[in-house]
């Protein structure tokens, strides 16, 4: 059995790390990086986990960096020479290590991490509407150059029964009829963009006339992650991601998994589960790995998050 308490959360950050990743340490115990090997990292954002992978790659170990944000990449600085940045979408991992082969010396992968949803950095980009603390622009989209339509752009014109669909399907939301016809009715009246506070109190005013008592959660939080994950289909890229992730590694190399909503983990668990009925995974985390109340107080994003890993057979 694997011992989270031999090893030091503090101890596994890098000088260079602008943030704590969520659940740093169980990612290095589960990956199991050793030097030589070669990982990907498919959700870079600030570097955190890729950094921590780096110390123990080296020094003849790479690792290959990955964000579909092209912030993400152009604003990291200083770059590593063993760090490969690449913008792009995850789901295209088997032609992005193709295409970076001779940089790594070698196509074997020892393993590859996917930490799904938000980086800290977006909740503050200030300009993308992933807030809805302010007034932002509504357009969610993690790169605007790689995905076409913002989340404005359905809110002006889907239909009712599709926003409903999107609101159950991406954010189980309970209250996505009302909040649905809410938002069409705004935009009768309104034809201007969407804002993220002007749909943040558009959905306030359906939970105030439902529900008596305020919810610990923001209102418009099922609503906007709803959004977020349609313009950019993420549940698309984790079923993409997974299957080429899996192809991908080397037989033991492993695949690690952080989810932050049931939908997430949902996809990851039956994956595995389908995978490890085919005889090409073995799983290694009977249940979801959680974030300690230690690392929740330090950091309250890790609160709900999820881990699973499996490993190539």
């Amino acid at each position: 059995m694997i011992c989270r308490f031999l090893f030091n959360r503090q101890a596994a950050l890098t000088p260079m790390t602008r943030h704590e990743p969520v659940l740093l340490i169980e990612v290095l115990l589960y990956l199991n990086p050793r030097p030589g090997e070669n990982f990907v990292d498919c959700t870079f954002g600030g570097g955190g986990h890729a950094l921590a992978l780096l110390q123990k790659v080296r020094p003849r170990g790479k690792v290959v960096g990955i964000d579909l944000d092209e912030r993400a990449i152009a604003d990291f600085s200083p770059k590593p020479s063993d760090l490969i940045l690449v913008h792009d979408n995850y789901k295209n991992i088997n032609q992005i290590i193709l295409n970076k082969k001779n940089e790594l010396g070698s196509d074997k992968i020892g393993g590859v991490l996917l930490d799904l949803g938000l980086s800290s950095d977006q909740l503050g980009a200030g300009d993308r509407g992933f807030s809805f603390q302010a007034k932002e622009l509504l357009d969610l989209r993690f790169s605007r150059s790689l995905t076409p339509v913002s989340a404005a752009d359905i809110l002006r014109t889907a239909s009712e029964q599709e926003l409903v669909d999107i609101f159950k399907n991406y954010g189980e939301e309970r209250l996505a009829r009302p909040i649905a016809k809410k938002i069409i009715a705004h935009r009768v009246v309104d034809d201007h963009a969407f804002d993220s506070s002007t749909l943040a109190e558009l959905v306030t005013d359906i939970y105030k006339r439902f529900y008596k008592r305020p919810s610990k959660k923001h209102p418009a939080t099922k609503v906007f992650q709803a959004l977020r994950i349609a313009v950019n289909d993420e549940y698309g890229n984790i079923r993409s991601g997974l299957r080429q992730a899996a192809e991908l590694l080397s037989p033991g190399g492993r695949l690690v998994v952080i989810s932050f909503h049931s939908g997430e983990d949902r996809l990851v668990k039956n994956f595995f589960r389908d995978q490890a009925k085919l005889g090409r995974l073995k799983v290694i985390t009977k249940k979801p790995i959680e974030a300690t109340e230690e690392e929740i107080s330090e950091n309250p994003r890790s609160r709900s998050a999820k881990l699973r890993a499996a490993e190539k057979i």
